[in-house]
């Protein structure tokens, strides 16, 4: 920002900061297939953020990502899908907010009950691709 810019410092190793640019690579990958085949296809990585550590943020952990390609699918299909993901997990108390993606629409926040903390914490985001 506002500052010279040196080959390298662009050369220096950063830490991945989130996944979502494997999702894109798939996306774009599915859109030159013909003719359109369904699938799933799912990623756990970690990832690596400037966060203030507290009872809900740390500087450490890992993100999920996962991409269903299937004609007719739509916000409940993705809801159900979340839900028995989490309670897989051990996760029943859930709660969805609309929240605003640039690159879905709708789009969901996830929480859940944290009965330690006594309040409901945000455990995810998602939301349908735009075709």
């Amino acid at each position: 920002y506002r500052s010279a810019w040196r080959l390298e410092e662009a050369r220096r190793a950063l830490l991945r900061t989130h996944t979502t640019a494997c999702s894109a690579r798939l996306l774009h990958r599915l859109a030159q297939q013909a003719p359109f085949a369904p699938g799933r296809w799912f990623s756990l990585e970690r990832v690596f953020r400037n966060e203030a550590v507290d009872a809900t943020h740390l500087a450490e952990f890992h993100q999920v990502e996962g991409v269903v390609a299937e004609r007719g699918l739509g916000l409940g299909h993705l809801l159900g899908v979340l839900r028995e993901f989490f309670r897989k997990m051990g996760i029943s108390q859930l709660r969805f907010k609309p929240a605003y993606n640039p690159y879905t629409e709708p789009s969901v926040e996830v929480f859940s009950y944290h009965p330690g903390l006594k309040r409901w914490v945000e455990v995810g985001n998602s939301g349908v691709f735009r075709p």
